[in-house]
């Protein structure tokens, strides 16, 4: 009977996560040259406590009686120092088994002919025993005595630590567990994911030992992932390098003793290195192109705000692209020129029928919430002070369905114009918008969109519009309507003097003037 010592039980406090020692055996495997490790689960049940047996199989080189007793059972030794082609460095991993709280453990191994068991009890003395059969690699198998309960929630904890530690694993890891009722583990399924990042697009790059995935990241803080033979080292939101995510795979790369950290050596300042390098090289160079396509991409508005974010204080404004409310994009010359004539940005976060005449007037909406931070950056980045919602700032009036009594329309241009109006056409139609509530609003064209300021503002002022647009859907307009065929003369009058009165423009002379008028 052997005992590894009391320093054991210290060094097993040092395995935060009792879970943790998958990532452990699972780099002993792959330092042993092992492609295929499988892990698997299953329970025995019992009247009182079943009992749960966790397997972690792997065919590479194994243990002989010498690497057994020099290595594995003393601490702070290994084999694998000063090699880079091995994960582990310290001797201290196998350990992290004992963290949680196993009755038995065995390590069934072989090699040079020789084929051993190490048996491993819950206060880590261990027997060495001779196997009567021939074996490949090595298994370690965990007993421990639970509930069906407790099983199930012991596999939960695996499956979710040997996603954590392994699914960017070099070599094919598998996993599978049985039912708590003591049905067979089923079909092993790989726990290996694609190496990628959480951002709209990314970057690598590829070099003999190392190989580094970037994108601006979706969520803040960023999070980097460091892994060495794809085993998670560290994974992190230290502001290493702002607004992008990244992961660096290195065989340089190793953790620290208390397996919490990457250790901050040259290995590790190469790598941040290189990665700023592929930042502020591919990145920077394909974030004008990522940023259009996610502009003009129909369900791109998530990607397109996180690129914007991140590009507008990093990229020159002329290489900017906005996102256009109902699809496409406009560029950041046509958009600043629109907003320097217009005094304001012109928002929308649905396709509404008055956006739909402002697309087809060649008017930029920005797909955008107002005041949002996305808004708030596009704002800042053109200058402008002022952004408006489509739909409070805007009016048009659509066709009529039936026109517009001529005799009435003439009629009331002739007095206008006679007052010193700019009108040139009158229509009576449905008024949308922001200025829908108003008896009459000024128009360039019938379906034309106008700002708020334009579609409320006086016909006699320089440069109004030339179209006075009468509102159906405004009760007086309404009820007048009848009159406009009728008695289109009286309608006229009645109908200039409400402009008038609106523009504060009716005095004594010019009401009876309009009453001498409608009289003749």
């Amino acid at each position: 009977m052997n005992s590894p010592g009391g320093i054991v039980e210290e060094l097993v406090h040092q395995f935060t996560d009792p879970f943790a020692f998958y990532r452990e055996l699972i780099q002993n495997s792959i330092d042993a040259g092992s492609t295929r490790i499988e892990v698997s689960l299953s329970y025995r049940p019992a009247p009182k406590q079943g009992l749960l047996l966790v397997s972690v199989c792997d065919w590479g080189e194994g243990m002989n009686r010498d690497v057994i007793e020099n290595y594995l059972v003393t601490k702070f030794r290994s084999t694998k120092e000063n090699d880079l082609t091995k994960i582990g460095k310290f001797g201290i991993g196998f350990v992290s088994i004992f963290a949680c709280k196993p009755d038995v453990v065995t390590v069934d191994t072989g090699r040079d002919g020789e084929f051993w068991r190490v048996l491993f009890r819950a206060d880590t003395t261990w027997d060495l025993l001779k196997l009567p059969e021939p074996l490949e690699g090595t298994r370690v198998t965990l007993h421990k005595e639970m509930g069906p309960q407790d099983y199930d929630h012991f596999v939960e904890k695996s499956k979710a630590s040997l996603s954590r530690w392994c699914r960017h694993s070099d070599v094919d890891v598998t996993f599978c567990a049985g039912g708590s009722d003591g049905s067979a583990p089923p079909t092993p399924s790989p726990v290996r994911e694609p190496l990628t990042v959480d951002a709209p697009f990314q970057v690598e790059h590829v070099e003999d030992g190392t190989h580094i995935i970037a994108g601006p990241a979706r969520t803040e803080p960023p999070v980097t992932g460091m892994y060495n033979r794809g085993l998670t080292l560290l994974e992190t939101t230290e502001p290493l390098e702002p607004g992008v995510t990244m992961k660096i795979v290195s065989r340089y790369l190793e953790h620290t003793l208390t397996r919490d950290n990457v250790r901050r050596d040259r290995h590790f300042s190469r790598a941040m290195s290189l990665a700023r390098d592929l930042v502020a090289g591919k990145l920077r160079q394909q974030l004008p192109t990522e940023l259009r396509a996610a502009a003009e991409r129909k369900q791109g508005a998530a990607d397109f705000e996180t690129l914007f974010l991140y590009a507008h204080t990093r990229l020159k404004p002329k290489q900017l692209s906005y996102r256009l409310c109902g699809g496409g994009s406009v560029s950041h010359e046509a958009l600043a020129k629109n907003a320097s004539e217009a005094g304001f940005l012109t928002l929308s976060s649905a396709r509404t029928p008055l956006v739909d005449r402002l697309i087809a007037a060649k008017w930029p909406v920005l797909d955008l919430e107002w005041g949002n931070e996305l808004a708030t950056a596009i704002a800042q980045v053109l200058k402008v002070k002022r952004t408006v919602v489509a739909d409070e700032q805007f009016t048009y009036a659509a066709p009529p369905d039936v026109p517009t009594p001529p005799e009435f329309s003439g009629a009331l241009v002739s007095l206008l114009k006679e007052a010193g109006a700019a009108v040139s056409q009158v229509e009576v139609s449905q008024v949308r918008g922001a200025a829908a509530k108003l008896p009459f609003v000024l128009l360039d064209a019938l379906s034309r969109p106008v700002p708020d300021e334009v579609a409320k503002g006086s016909p006699f002022v320089r440069r109004a519009p030339s179209l006075l647009c009468f509102n159906l859907e405004h009760e007086a307009i309404a009820k007048a309507v009848p009159l406009f065929s009728r008695a289109p003369r009286l309608a006229a009058v009645l109908m200039a003097r409400l402009v008038l009165v609106k523009a504060s423009r009716l005095d004594a002379s010019r009401d009876a003037a309009l009453t001498r008028w409608a009289l003749t």
